[in-house]
């Protein structure tokens, strides 16, 4: 009798021990606030809920050829009126963070949301940098980006390869930790 109650107490223990760690964080998952507010390993901020951009038609500022930017990750800013000290920094932040990317290169891309601003004169220093194609595309790209309730102009926006807004970045967001979530994001993606 006694080898027998020692044998259930063993089993339950056993049990127990196994099944325990998995009751525990379906308890902690589901009806708890465990880490909650948590951060997560992304340095920028994860847009929430998610804003399908769909196709974006782009002009290249070189060619004038107009293209529709898909399958691609897509570094975006945002200019208003002219190209000032702001539009430069950001020209120059977006193309050296594709650079940074390396062999991956191919798969970054870049977009400048702006009207009626003339991009002329960085042609030759930003060949291959993509504007929107028309008034309209940037109309209907502004109001998407504006239902992210943190929006602000002044920041860079990460584009995933579906057509979905991502992630956002403070402008003064250190590049390196930038380039740290594009070379995960395209590490873990196809």
């Amino acid at each position: 009798m006694k080898n027998n109650y020692k044998a259930k107490l063993q089993l339950i223990f056993l049990v127990i021990l196994f099944a325990g760690p998995f009751l525990l964080s379906w308890y902690l998952v589901f009806y708890s606030d465990f880490k909650q507010n948590e951060k997560g390993i992304e340095h920028g901020k994860l847009v929430i809920p998610v804003i399908e951009l769909g196709k974006i038609k782009g002009v290249s500022i070189n060619t004038k050829q107009e293209t529709t930017l898909e399958g691609k990750w897509i570094l975006t800013g945002f200019v208003d009126n002219a190209c000032d000290k702001h539009c430069e920094d950001l020209l120059y932040k977006i193309r050296q963070l594709r650079l940074a990317v390396g062999k991956d290169i191919n798969r970054v891309d870049r977009l400048i949301v702006a009207d009626n601003v003339n991009f002329e004169k960085y042609t030759k220093d930003f060949a291959g940098q993509n504007i929107t194609a028309s008034p309209e595309e940037s109309s209907r790209l502004r109001e998407l980006f504006n239902q992210n309730d943190a929006f602000n102009k002044e920041d860079i926006f990460l584009i995933d390869q579906y057509g979905f807004l991502m992630m956002q970045y403070t402008f003064n967001t250190e590049p390196k930790l930038i380039i740290k979530d594009l070379e995960r994001l395209l590490r873990n993606s196809k």
